[in-house]
Parts: structure tokens; C-alpha cells; sequence
């Protein structure tokens, strides 16, 4: 009970540090403004929750958070005030002497920066219409979780997450809900150069309604795997389709390309292609729940991973992790190994399966060493 009460007391002290910007100090004497960006109500939901011990799938957290915290897929900004008059920009970059800069607009302080990487610090100048240096500064997000604010609904940085020996790289795979076709040039803008994002894999297709989808941005590459949503049916060429999206993934990454892969609301088609990559990069089986959850937050998609027999719901997690164990001993294989097993699984005469070189060269484009 004491050691609980510790963890409590340091997880609250952690928290109660970041949740706002805090001024430090770096050797060379520049002031970094640690920024949280997560909402109050996901980074609670991450931080308290373990399903660790839930391997039955009975038990489910996050509708209790949106319930308490509200329904919010939306980061909280990096927060940059000024004075001396109104801006025009803020550039920013990742080096002290600004090289590869981009700017966002500015007027009034203070002004809100979205879609920054958890843990790099931003060194930034705030311009007026003539180019007069108003501040300069650094900023560092803290997430570590990057929900993307801006391009679409439930967007989110597939980044973060500890995996096999480290975390998975920011800024290689998202996922999300569908691209409008009515975009603003500024959601493009960010989808393609903030965001630096060049290939649109698209898990539509199967429904009539979904049969004519198609590019979006044309500054971005596009290719549509029309898997149905449910992995655990087995039904139709659905676990052949998952299994080309990740052989596509793999190739794109690399040839050095950031993919954004989404269904319609990046709930259930999504939201398993997401763990079916982030269980071979060694993802944990609670942490994997949390990520496929993370949907409920964005309000219009209630993802739960616990089984209600009695409630006429989707059940996509369930069944998939129930389909999943029947590749392999569950009881002695973690589900890592069991994706791997699946993976690497002929499911089509058709389509050759994943090869253990592949799995490796995912987790070498996608896995930052600790």
C-alpha cells in the first residue's frame, strides 16, 4: 500500500510539473518552456490505467475517463506569448540556428502551436508584418502521446509507445479517420509539410458507399487495401489485405515516406491494422487496448475492449485478440509472438506471407532505441 501511495505521490508530482508551460535552463543559458500537450482527461487514462491482469478482456476504463474528463481526441497547445504588437509568423526549428525552419501564422499573443514532437525542442522567433524579431524563445512539448490537431477526426502519431527495446519513432506512421474532400489548404498544408506526410493508405472500399473513395491530396501518394473491418471473421481476402497494408508500410518507410492509413472514423478497420503493427514491434497487450480505445475519446466512435454480451455493440477488439490466439499456445506465447505467428502465416494461395526479415526491417524503420 506504501509503495502505491509513492507511485501516486511521484505521478502526481510529474503531472503537476508539466501541466502547463515551465520555464528551465539548458547549459547554454537559452530558457526551454516545458509544455504538456495532452489533454487532462487522455493523459489520466494513460497514465493510471494498466490492463495488464485483464486478460480476459472483462474490464474497460476509458468510457469512465470521457465520461468524467469528456469526450476529447484534441492535444493542448504549445502556448507562445509576446509583446511589442501584433505578429505575422512564428518560425520555428529544431536547431538554434534555424535551419530547415517552417512557420505557422501568428497575430495576437498568446498564439497556440499544434503537431509538435513530444520531447525535441523548438527554437522559435515571433515576427511581425516586417520581419522585426518581437521574441525568440525554445519550447518543448511533453506528451508523449502526439494527437494531431487540424487534418481530420481522431487523428493521432502512432509514435510514443514503448516497444521492443525502445519507443516507436514519431513522425512515420498515423492513423486516423478519412480525408474530406473539401480540405481547407491549411489541413493540406499541415498534412503534407508538418505533418510530412506523402502516402495515403486507405482501408475503404469493401461497402458500396465506400467503392468510389479515392485521393484526396494530390500531393500525396494514394493506395487503397479495402479490408473489412473485422479481422477475427476471417471472412472474405480481409487478413491477406491487413497483411499487404503492412508489406506496403514496410516498403514505404523505407524509401523514407511518413504513411497515414485510416478507414472512415479510424475506429475498427484502423484501429486493427494499428495493432497488428504496433504488436510485432513489441507493444504491450495493455498498451495496445489503450491505443485502440483512444477512438472513444474522439466522441463519435465508443471503441471498448471488454466483451458485453449483452449490449448490441461492436466488438472488433475482442474478436480479433480471440481470432489472434489461434495462432499459437496463449499461455505460454505473448501476443506479440502470436501477431508474429499470424503474420507470417499463409492465409491465401495468392498472397505470400510476411517473412521474419520483413517484421525486422518494421522494427528497424520504426523502433528508437532507449
Amino acid at each position: 500500500m506504501k509503495r502505491k501511495l509513492f507511485l501516486l505521490a511521484v505521478i502526481s508530482a510529474f503531472l503537476a510539473v508539466v501541466i502547463s508551460c515551465a520555464s528551465v535552463r539548458t547549459n547554454n543559458k537559452i530558457p526551454v518552456e516545458v509544455c504538456n500537450i495532452e489533454n487532462e482527461g487522455t493523459g489520466k487514462f494513460l497514465t493510471e490505467v494498466d490492463y495488464s491482469a485483464d486478460t480476459a478482456y472483462i474490464t474497460s476504463f476509458a468510457e469512465d475517463y470521457m465520461k468524467n474528463y469528456g469526450a476529447n481526441d484534441r492535444p493542448l497547445p504549445v502556448k507562445v506569448s509576446w509583446t511589442g504588437g501584433p505578429a505575422s509568423s512564428i518560425v520555428l526549428s529544431q536547431s538554434r540556428d534555424y535551419k530547415n525552419t517552417f512557420q505557422v501564422q501568428a497575430q495576437e499573443s498568446p498564439a497556440e502551436i499544434f503537431n509538435l514532437v513530444p520531447g525535441v525542442k523548438y527554437f522559435y522567433k515571433v515576427q511581425d508584418s516586417n520581419g522585426t524579431v518581437l521574441k525568440e524563445g525554445c519550447v518543448m512539448p511533453q506528451g508523449p502521446l502526439r494527437m494531431i490537431n487540424g487534418v481530420a477526426e481522431n487523428v493521432r502519431d502512432l509514435g510514443g509507445w514503448k516497444a521492443d527495446g525502445g519507443h516507436i519513432a514519431y513522425g512515420k506512421l498515423y492513423r486516423g479517420a478519412r480525408l474530406s474532400s473539401r480540405m481547407s489548404d491549411n489541413a493540406k498544408d499541415i498534412f503534407l509539410n508538418q505533418l510530412g506526410i506523402s502516402v495515403d493508405l486507405d482501408l475503404r472500399g469493401i461497402k458500396d458507399s465506400e467503392s468510389n473513395a479515392g485521393r484526396v491530396i494530390d500531393g500525396a501518394e494514394y493506395i487503397k487495401f479495402p479490408v473489412e473491418k473485422n479481422l477475427g471473421r476471417g471472412t472474405g481476402n480481409t487478413q491477406e489485405l491487413y497483411q499487404q497494408a503492412i508489406r506496403a508500410i514496410i516498403g514505404y518507410l523505407g524509401e523514407g515516406k511518413a504513411v497515414y492509413f485510416h478507414c472512415a472514423g479510424g475506429a475498427d478497420r484502423t484501429g486493427s491494422l494499428a495493432f497488428l503493427i504496433e504488436a510485432l514491434l513489441g507493444v504491450s497487450e495493455s498498451d495496445l487496448s489503450k491505443d485502440y480505445e483512444l477512438t472513444t475519446f474522439a466522441g463519435t466512435n465508443k471503441r471498448l475492449r471488454n466483451y458485453r454480451a449483452t449490449e448490441k455493440e461492436t466488438h472488433i477488439l475482442y474478436e480479433l485478440i480471440t481470432h489472434i490466439r489461434k495462432f499459437g499456445n496463449p499461455k505460454t506465447e505473448s501476443v506479440n509472438q502470436l501477431v508474429e505467428n499470424w503474420a507470417t502465416t499463409r492465409h491465401s494461395p495468392d498472397v505470400d506471407p510476411l517473412t521474419k526479415d520483413e517484421i525486422k526491417l518494421l522494427r528497424k524503420y520504426l523502433i528508437v532505441k532507449d
